[in-house]
């Protein structure tokens, strides 16, 4: 039954919005209002645009949370990156990737090369088109999930670290190859690596080639079950050339810019 409508005063309005937990109308009503006297909409019309703009504010309040704990070092996009310094990298390939089909496919990406040609720009930008898209991401650098493993056998609680790491949709490991790994960090990276494997995607940058691996572990053979695993359902990316960091500093200023 529809009943007559009331003349509703605004501090009641307003405490009703707050119980239907619609807060961004609450912040909005009064230039929403004021638009809606100058534009004369009907008065379903003004509903859709109040409920639209709660939407999209609710969006924009999720994506920035998930922004917020994927921990990104910095925030990079593909537009910001510099395939003409790059050339050894194709960038459609890229682009196609930022289409985010991997995650479905439960795909990993790894990008090799030098220090500084711009593995964890790329990685970090196909998280932060993932965290717009609406998946979970987290970053880490290896060394970071390392200790946090570790951590984890304080109160035995190993499997469940995993498994709460593991709830985002894909996981970014950079710098793996800066530092060498006893047996026990070994051990749990392959742990990690195999409950992964064909459930999550996960995104992995090295300095080092892939023969090089057997290095970084307590020995080749856990190297071997990794590489096996992160290898069967991956996008490999050589990278080469000179560091973006170096070009940068060896490039002399504008007259427009001041010298560092």
């Amino acid at each position: 039954m529809i009943r007559k409508m009331a003349v509703v005063d605004r501090s009641t309005l307003d405490q009703k919005l707050k119980r239907l937990k619609l807060g961004h109308i609450r912040e909005i009503l009064n230039d929403a209002n004021e638009l809606a006297m100058e534009e004369e909409p009907s008065y379903v019309d003004f509903l859709g645009y109040l409920i639209n703009c709660e939407i999209e504010m609710r969006e924009e309040t999720q994506k920035s949370k998930r922004m917020k704990k994927a921990r990104f070092p910095q925030i990079k996009t593909l537009d910001q990156f510099d395939f003409s310094y790059q050339t050894s990298i194709n960038q459609q390939s890229l682009y196609d990737l930022a289409e985010l089909g991997f995650i479905e496919a439960k795909e990993n990406i790894i990008f090799l090369g030098p220090s500084g040609v711009g593995k964890s720009h790329l990685s970090t930008a196909l998280g932060v088109a993932a965290v717009t898209a609406g998946y979970t991401v987290r970053f880490y650098t290896f060394t970071e999930l390392v200790d946090e493993l570790y951590s984890a056998l304080v109160d035995g609680g190993l499997s469940r670290r995993i498994d709460s790491i593991l709830k985002n949709d894909l996981i970014i490991l950079d710098e793996l190859g800066y530092v060498s790994m006893d047996e026990t960090a070994s051990d749990h990276i392959f742990q990690f690596v195999a409950q992964a494997y064909e459930k999550r995607s996960l995104i992995l940058t090295s300095n080092l080639n892939f023969a090089e691996w057997g290095t970084l572990f307590s020995n080749t053979s856990t190297a071997a079950a990794v590489l096996d695993r992160l290898l069967h359902h991956a996008h490999v990316f050589n990278l080469k050339g000179d560091s973006y960091r170096i070009r940068n500093r060896l490039i002399p200023p504008s007259k427009d810019e001041p010298s560092e």
